[in-house]
């Protein structure tokens, strides 16, 4: 049978604790800036849905036509 080797762990030194420090700021500076730039996409679609809509409800808007006078009738 074989014995079973287990790895031991290593503690990166300080360099590469920095390194990796950088680069999950980095990652997390553009995940943020790409969720920014998302919700602004939705938030110009949305107005852009508004701005049509009530486009759309005043063109079906209907305005009420005068009634015609009613002529007095033989009483």
């Amino acid at each position: 049978m074989a014995k079973k080797e287990f790895a031991k762990f290593v503690r990166p030194d300080g360099a590469a604790r920095e390194a990796e420090a950088a680069k999950t700021t980095r990652l997390r500076a553009l995940r943020l800036a790409k969720e920014a730039e998302i919700a602004e996409e939705k938030k110009d679609a949305a107005i852009r849905e508004a701005a049509a809509k009530l486009a759309k409800t005043e063109l079906r808007r209907r305005v009420r036509a005068p009634h015609p006078p009613t002529s007095p009738g033989p009483t």
